[in-house]
């Protein structure tokens, strides 16, 4: 039956992408160079989000009847896919945006049963952050969706070692919607994902990880969420550090970016877009080491690999010139 829904997930989400292609077109939802920030030089369409949602939404209801928690989740997801693709139409303002990423997000993190409270309030801040983290790292053909492909991988495998089928059935349906999406997406992309699918992955990413804090002991294992996700969240918090530094909002579109300062340096789009999945890969790998819990010697060696790659580039995370 999971291996149906892998594969229902997969296929629909590439069978989708051509006729999303060209509804982006009609409708408007369509990236044009018309700035210097731009990595293209021609205008691409940017709806590709509706089919990675719809694949995900189509082949978790044929899993069966969802939980609350995931009802709320699919329904928060919805909205923003909305609110994301008026942004990709109408270019929303980024206040906009975050107003209603805030509202939405509370809904259905109320919703789902997560009592008013510190917990409550922490939890509609990291899912709020991911949404935007993953927004950020979408600037570069294929780095999103592979990221987001790798993450959901992670967390997939996390809750499969724990047992916990239900969470970890969602999470690989959605990896693997993002991976197809990846095909169309890769170097030179035909299709972007635009604010519906950045945002609404992001979105989707940061609900399905929710449960992770609570089934994680205290301790080394609770930041097993914070490496898998370490990637685009160290994008989003030196850009915004960066854009701070220079007296500038922290909403203030730049060329600052990691996959920037790396293509800048010389490396390709096909290079540094395998430079960041390699990271991303690594630093989620010693995240489901440290959920798994028991030895911590293998955790341990793959997280000071992990930090030492990062050092590696340091130079341009820390370069705010």
């Amino acid at each position: 039956m999971i291996l149906l829904l892998c594969l229902l997930s997969f296929f629909l989400c590439f069978v989708l992408v051509p006729p999303v292609i060209g509804i982006s077109w009609r409708i408007g939802a369509v990236d044009i160079p018309a700035d210097w920030r731009r990595m293209h030089r021609v205008s691409i369409p940017r709806g590709g989000g509706i089919a990675i949602f719809l694949a995900f939404l189509i082949s978790v209801c044929a899993w069966g009847l969802p939980s609350r928690f995931l009802a709320c989740t699919l329904a928060g997801g919805t909205l923003l896919l909305t609110v994301g693709l008026a942004d990709d139409i109408f270019c929303l303002g980024a206040g906009i945006k975050l107003f209603y990423q805030i509202v939405i997000t509370m809904a259905a993190v109320l919703g789902s049963g997560i009592s008013v409270g510190w917990g409550a309030v922490l939890s509609v801040l990291w899912v709020v952050t991911l949404t935007n983290a993953h927004n950020f790292i979408d600037g570069l053909d294929g780095l999103f969706a592979g990221c987001s492909a790798i993450e959901g991988g992670a967390l997939c495998l996390i809750y499969a070692l724990m047992g916990a089928t239900q969470a970890a059935v969602p999470c690989l349906l959605l990896s693997l919607s993002c991976l197809a999406f990846r095909y169309y997406n890769r170097y030179p992309a035909s299709v972007f994902a635009g604010d519906c699918g950045s945002g609404t992955v992001g979105f989707l990413l940061g609900m399905l990880s929710l449960p992770l804090f609570g089934e994680l002991s205290l301790g080394m294992q609770s930041v097993a969420p914070l490496l898998i996700f370490a990637y685009p969240l160290t994008d989003l918090f030196t850009s915004v550090l960066r854009r701070l530094l220079r007296g500038k909002s922290p909403f203030y579109a730049d060329r600052g970016h990691l996959h920037h300062r790396i293509t800048a340096a010389g490396l390709t789009h096909p290079q540094c877009g395998g430079v960041l999945l390699a990271i991303s890969a690594s630093l989620s790998t010693v995240g489901v080491l440290i959920g798994m819990g028991g030895d911590p010697l293998p955790a341990s060696l793959a997280c000071l690999a992990a930090v030492l790659l990062l050092m590696r580039i340091r130079r341009y995370i820390l370069d705010f010139s």
